[in-house]
């Protein structure tokens, strides 16, 4: 199970956790790392570049369709796939009407960016390739900016709540199809002491391992082992092709906002959310917008 995060340190649009669940006999990093680097699969950063968007939308839902067991054909749909718990309790979240149609009054169809299935499902076809690798699990978790904005006001910040997203996801994927597992996770930010900050797994039921480094290792008695590594994106592939989906539901997610922005202030350049200066003017160019349709400034930009 490859455990990976994409938005946590943007200025708007979600944090977003995903992971994926590959089976086989045996677990050859190496040679998968090398296998998927050499169709281009490795962390996001790489495959969702400047004018790769294509290309990760096409193996996003091609990864999506396998994992899930369809093709999701819009933003909704693609939540609904891999996050079902998701969508209904973000938009629970939301302060009313007016605010929850900045996430949610754009419903785009998918692919969005040029991607192409059928690329996709070719790419996996050759990873795969005679191997007994199947993947069996596609996950997301999401929390929105209004959520994060809300858990900060309580005490709670956004590395706590990204390290809720994962053992939410490892739960899930635990209770599905049991174990052990043998869990990948990107290190959250500077976080380094995981077992005292569990809020899923109880402290007796887990034992620190040996680390190696830039490692944090940890077995959970019922579970398995988890670790959590530096640049775990570019070593594991079940981690990359993570990052590669994460990236994929954030750029949707962002887009959605921005389209939404676009109905009223037409020729508006879309964002990315990060520190940029497109966002910058993203944020300037929606001021009056935002005021006027009464959009909560906390469901807009991100505190911290």
């Amino acid at each position: 199970m490859g455990v990976d995060e994409n938005g946590l340190g943007p200025r708007l649009g979600p944090l977003v956790a995903t992971s994926v669940v590959l089976e086989a006999s045996r677990y050859p990093r190496a040679a998968l790392c090398k296998r998927g680097l050499g169709l281009g699969l490795t962390d996001s950063k790489e495959t969702g570049g400047f004018g790769r968007m294509a290309f990760t939308e096409s193996v996003a839902l091609a990864l999506v369709e396998r994992g899930a067991a369809r093709l999701p054909t819009s933003g909704d749909d693609l939540l609904d796939c891999i996050a079902p718990p998701s969508r209904p309790r973000l938009r629970a979240c939301c302060p009313d009407d007016a605010t929850a149609g900045q996430c949610w009054a754009v419903d785009p169809s998918l692919p969005m960016f040029g991607g192409r299935v059928a690329d996709g499902r070719r790419l996996l076809d050759q990873l795969i390739g005679r191997s007994n690798l199947r993947i069996v699990d596609v996950e997301s978790r999401l929390a929105c900016a209004g959520l994060l904005n809300a858990r900060l006001s309580d005490g709670i910040n956004k590395l706590a709540v990204d390290l809720e997203l994962f053992e939410d996801l490892i739960a899930s994927v635990h209770a599905r199809h049991g174990s052990p597992l043998l869990v990948l996770c990107g290190m959250i930010g500077g976080i380094r002491d995981y077992a005292s900050r569990f809020s899923r797994f109880d402290s007796g039921r887990v034992e620190a391992l040996a680390n190696r480094q830039g490692q944090r290792r940890y077995a959970v008695d019922g579970v398995g082992k988890l670790r959590f590594e530096v640049d775990a994106d570019a070593r594991h592939l079940p981690v990359a092709l993570a990052s590669i989906i994460g990236k994929y539901v954030r750029e949707v997610c962002m887009h959605r906002i921005g389209e939404f922005y676009r109905n009223d202030l037409p020729g508006l350049a879309l964002a990315s959310g990060y520190h940029d200066p497109v966002t910058t003017r993203f944020i300037e160019a929606t001021e009056n917008s935002r005021r006027r349709l009464r959009i909560a400034s906390d469901c807009f930009r991100r505190r911290a």
